[in-house]
């Protein structure tokens, strides 16, 4: 969803724009005590006392900690507090360790959970927690709790029972145990396939949709590998030399498929699949082209954008869903494919994770595919790592058009009840509508509240939409040291609940740099919270952003309508931007100090509910935030070119707070702001364990 602004002046009232492209309805009037039951978390966010009434001490049920691969997630479940204005503290440890260190205080997400997350721990190593619960109105029975957990090892694990071959020249009639006896196609190698076996497959295209039927095991995984460069696993098939178009008029051409398709891509890139033969002739996408396929007919009709005929072009017409799919498995991996053109309906996928377990989709490249490049539906402990993900036109295409029709894609996507503990790490991102969408829309199955998601590392361009879509079902979802740039909305949560959402050093530069918001005019920010849904959105800790934009017209943070009130707080960030640093409409509670306020609009400052700020006293005498905030360029290595990093005599050097948990190992008198500590600078080549 988005709000469009007038594009004369950019200062007129927006128009909602809903997940379809329509107008929003009027937001529904909430009756005011439902609206407090909603918002319970609100009165102890603002330090606002709540009557005395139902207060009671609380107690502990549970404290447990769960192990990602370089994070933890801790739970703690309580009983009685009635009025939840209970609080609870994090210790934490390597085991063998000697002392406890401090951790970030837990969050409250409901009645009786508090979640909390550790940060930059060593995979396969056992912690120790302690929390100590603390509440005004009494503890009963101890105050202090300890549990232990370990994080997962970060291993790839070989297969040693046997190896499968696969060659464009073999043949499905061999055993496959041998280079001169390879079979013919990858899903006679996976139907063979047993726990402990390597399957290699040769460079070359292999035009087949693979279902792999069985299971690996934690020591011995199926592993699906390509054998180097050049092995294409091809969704589509490409039209015969020859074939029949009839012209119809006004550049359209018309041809008997014979077959269903969703997607069509040529040479100059994907074409815009259009709903009807008018949408088609109109062209609202624009280049490079469309086409309609007729169901009943089973006829294709194109036309391209600079009126050429379809014969002078390779078209590649997709006639499989899927390249790989795991459904119900555990085990498997899959690496190194180019992987391409799936898309015969509207659900077209690269792989597939169909309520998989432990399964690891990495170092591929996905390129044109239908809807999304890898769909994890339910599963837990998946890992999706150093793949490629790239769309050859939707960041071309008008937003209005390609919002709600086919072309609305991911990179990554996740869906229905995600199980814990998935890893999203390492991968890029480059022209898609949206980037990674890491939540699911249930609670992870088994009674679980949290999913402990992680997401990190990852580098994201030129979306026109999100660059992160966190939507939905996310509790405890930690997203870090990932590099957003020319993408038109940063991270969405809209809504994420129950939370809460951790937002850590990541690196933000140019949004706003999109057709989108540049040329269709809908208004750009680092994080997106008008959700138009009923859910609220859970707490939201942005921590160590630096988000900066030399985009004409944009601001760092707009805060948009509608959605329900949900609480942010954001400490030791730089927003950078080119009109309002923050501009403010949705109710949104945010708690936020100790940030770099920078816009080079020297008209303009903060915009916050229908007022202008025009400096930082300002904000600070009318809203009381920012009391320990700069206003200031921030002085940046090469801000044109995406180096965030700060320069020796920045003012964000040592101008943050110490956020146990967060930036323990600062250096210098403070932590210094934005998602980069200036050692980052000096020691960029990597040697940073000693010396001069």
């Amino acid at each position: 969803m988005q709000w469009r602004r007038r594009v004369a002046g950019h200062d007129g009232h927006p128009v909602a724009m809903g997940a379809r492209g329509a107008a929003l309805l009027p937001t529904p009037r909430i009756p005011v005590v439902r609206l407090m039951r909603a918002c319970w978390w609100l009165p102890a966010w603002l330090g606002i006392a709540l009557p005395a009434a139902g207060q009671n001490a609380a107690s502990w049920a549970d404290l447990s900690l769960y192990g990602n691969l370089e994070t933890a997630g801790v739970t703690a479940t309580l009983t009685g507090d009635a009025n939840r204005n209970a609080s609870v503290t994090l210790e934490w440890r390597r085991v063998g360790e000697a002392a406890y260190r401090a951790g970030h205080p837990l969050l409250r997400v409901d009645a009786t959970h508090l979640v909390g997350s550790l940060f930059d721990l060593a995979p396969g190593t056992a912690y120790e927690i302690r929390a100590t619960l603390a509440d005004p109105d009494g503890v009963g029975g101890p105050a202090l709790r300890s549990a232990s957990g370990a994080t997962r090892a970060d291993l790839l694990v070989e297969p040693t029972l046997r190896t499968l071959f696969v060659a464009p020249g073999g043949n499905d009639a061999n055993d496959g145990l041998s280079p001169t006896s390879a079979l013919r196609s990858i899903q006679r190698a996976a139907q063979l396939a047993q726990a402990g076996d390597l399957v290699r497959v040769a460079p070359g295209r292999y035009h087949e949709a693979v279902s792999v039927p069985r299971s690996g095991s934690a020591v011995q995984p199926i592993v699906f590998r390509a054998d180097g460069a050049g092995v294409v696993l091809d969704g589509a098939s490409p039209l015969p030399a020859g074939t029949t178009w009839s012209a119809l008029g006004n550049g359209v051409y018309r041809t008997s498929l014979g077959h269903a398709t969703g997607l069509v891509a040529s040479e100059q890139g994907r074409l815009f699949r259009y709903a009807s033969a008018a949408a088609l002739q109109a062209l609202a996408a624009g280049a490079p082209g469309g086409f309609w396929f007729d169901a009943s007919s089973q006829q294709l009709s194109v036309k391209f954008a600079d009126g050429s005929a379809p014969g002078a072009h390779l078209l590649e017409v997709a006639d499989l869903a899927a390249g790989f799919t795991l459904d119900g498995r555990a085990f498997v991996r899959v690496e190194g494919f180019l992987i391409r053109h799936y898309g015969v309906d509207e659900y077209g996928k690269g792989v597939y994770l169909r309520y998989s377990d432990d399964c690891i989709v990495r170092g591929n490249r996905f390129v044109d595919l239908g809807s999304v490049g890898v769909w994890v539906k339910g599963g837990a402990r998946n890992r999706i790592e150093d793949n490629e993900f790239s769309d050859s036109s939707i960041v071309g295409w008008p937003w209005p058009v390609t919002k709600g029709s086919y072309a609305e894609d991911s990179a990554i996507l996740f869906t229905d009840a995600v199980g814990r503990g998935n890893v999203v790490r390492r991968n890029r991102s480059d022209g898609h509508f949206n980037g990674i969408a890491p939540c699911g829309d249930a609670a992870p199955p088994g009674g679980e509240l949290t999913t402990e998601t992680d997401v990190y590392d990852n580098e994201l361009r030129h979306h026109n939409d999100d660059a992160l879509e966190p939507d939905g079902y996310c509790a405890n979802l930690r997203i870090f040291g990932n590099v957003l740039a020319d993408s038109h909305m940063g991270v969405s949560v809209a809504p994420a609940w129950p939370g809460p959402v951790w937002i850590v050093r990541n690196s933000a530069w140019n949004l706003g740099n999109t057709r989108t918001s540049q040329v269709d005019g809908y208004i750009s920010s680092f994080l997106k919270v008008n959700s138009g849904y009923p859910e609220m959105v859970g707490p939201l800790l942005l921590y160590h952003n630096s988000i900066v934009t030399a985009a004409p017209a944009t601001e760092a943070m707009y805060l948009l309508d509608p959605g329900v009130t949900s609480t942010l707080r954001s400490r030791n960030n730089l927003y950078v931007a080119t009109r309002y640093v923050w501009a403010k409409v949705n109710t949104i509670a945010v708690d936020a100090d100790y940030d770099l306020l920078h816009t080079s609009d020297a008209t303009r400052f903060v915009r916050w509910l229908g007022s202008n700020y025009p400096d930082l006293a300002a904000l600070r005498a009318a809203l009381g935030i920012e009391l320990h905030g700069l206003a200031t360029p921030p002085r940046l290595v090469a801000p044109a070119t995406g180096d965030l990093r700060l320069l020796p005599d920045s003012p964000a050097r040592d101008a943050g707070v110490v956020l146990p948990g967060i930036n323990d190992s600062y250096d210098g008198a403070a932590p210094d702001l934005g998602a980069f500590e200036w050692r980052d600078l000096i020691f960029a080549d990597g040697f940073d364990t000693g010396g001069t």
